[in-house]
């Protein structure tokens, strides 16, 4: 592998770990800023947002596409692309947790959020959107599927 590709990989991984990773904890916070509907519930939300905001969308939106499509061509995966059956698996896997990730739980935390502050946790609108964050969980295995395809590469 050339330096060229070998520095795309780096910061590719590097960046799925600081904007992704985080978002594995948001299955413990959310649960636990529902129990707190106070104060110390909105602290934890807004937290997730930041962490949303400084990590995951730079990563998500910015730094994953690029490297990733790099990457392709850098390692010559872009020849026969569609018979990459893992690359694939991954990039469907990606799609659909920016899908889930900005159509649904980003909106809904926002959502939750603006409603703490008003006062509002604990209405049925609050636990309305607190229901929809449940999805969460599958796209945390969305990127587990992602990781695995990487390293695995079947068929690759």
């Amino acid at each position: 592998m050339s330096a060229y590709a070998t520095t795309l990989v780096v910061i590719h991984v590097l960046s799925a770990v600081m904007g992704f990773g985080p978002t594995m904890a948001f299955g413990l916070l959310g649960p636990m800023a529902e129990k707190n509907p106070g104060p110390g519930g909105l602290a934890l939300m807004e937290g997730m947002l930041a962490i949303e905001k400084r990590f995951v969308y730079p990563a998500a939106i910015v730094v994953q596409p690029v490297t990733g499509v790099l990457l392709i061509f850098a390692r010559g995966w872009n020849h026969d692309f569609f018979s990459h059956t893992w690359l694939l698996i991954a990039l469907g896997a990606y799609i659909y947790a920016l899908i889930v990730s900005f159509g649904v739980l980003s909106p809904s935390l926002h959502g939750m959020v603006r409603l703490a502050k008003e006062g509002k946790a604990g209405t049925p609108e609050f636990v309305a959107l607190a229901k929809r964050q449940k999805l969460g969980a599958s796209t945390g295995v969305a990127l587990i599927l992602i990781i695995v395809m990487m390293v695995w590469k079947p068929g690759g």
